[in-house]
């Protein structure tokens, strides 16, 4: 297969009899559209409502991740990556259900635009937080106390906050940068009534993306001081 596109890098990896995970957002989709066309032998999940819904539509079947025993690889995109291969998947809110994703499966690859590549996370991403809704505002006195800025999200398409599918809330936290935030995560996880949140470390196993007109893969491991 001649490689002009991420997609296509990306469908080269996909084998007949394959468990293939398509998370959330327009170059995962483009993806879909591909092996639409293709009509590969193949197993669809995804952990995107949306997703599933639009697939319908391209004559695809995909079955919700959480039904997934065995993932092969997980295709998905994310909003901020940084030279260690940390991840800011915080936009879609449905970050709980892509990690599960991305944590069964064989290989988790993302799928981006190059810009989205920097040595450290871009602090314009906030870190989101999946909140039991009894507990959003002692989780946000909390963030207070640590001097972050927290919000919950609003819905954009009605008057109310964004809820989850399983009925939470989203709290986004902006700091000046990301530096700390691996032990931040740490710390914020261990409150009480905080389900999940939107970073992902050491589960991205290679990202592919275009630079300078060529279609390449960047594997995690290999030495990326030059992106």
């Amino acid at each position: 297969m001649k490689i002009n596109s991420i997609n296509d890098l990306a469908l080269s990896k996909i084998k007949p009899k394959m468990t293939i995970s398509l998370g959330g957002g327009s170059n995962v989709f483009k993806l879909a559209q591909a092996i639409a066309q293709h009509n590969l032998d193949i197993t669809l999940y995804s952990p995107s409502e949306l997703t599933r819904f639009r697939c319908k539509e391209l004559g695809l079947e995909l079955l919700p991740s959480t039904a997934a025993t065995k993932i092969d690889i997980a295709f998905d995109g994310c909003d901020s990556i940084d030279k260690n291969f940390n991840v800011l998947k915080s936009l879609g809110g449905i970050h709980l259900f892509e990690k599960q994703a991305a944590q069964i499966a064989k290989q988790f690859i993302l799928l981006l635009p190059s810009e989205r590549i920097q040595p450290i996370l871009n602090p314009k991403i906030p870190l989101c937080l999946e909140v039991a809704p009894p507990c959003v505002n002692q989780v946000q006195k909390y963030l207070s106390s640590l001097h972050l800025t927290s919000k919950i999200r609003q819905d954009s398409s009605v008057a109310a906050f964004a809820r989850t599918p399983l009925g939470n809330y989203l709290i986004d936290v902006f700091n000046e940068d990301w530096h700390n935030i691996t032990e931040l995560n740490r710390q914020l996880c261990l409150q009480n009534g905080v389900v999940s949140s939107s970073l992902f470390e050491n589960l991205t196993t290679s990202l592919i993306t275009e630079k300078d007109g060529e279609i390449i893969e960047l594997k995690r491991g290999n030495n990326h001081e030059n992106i």
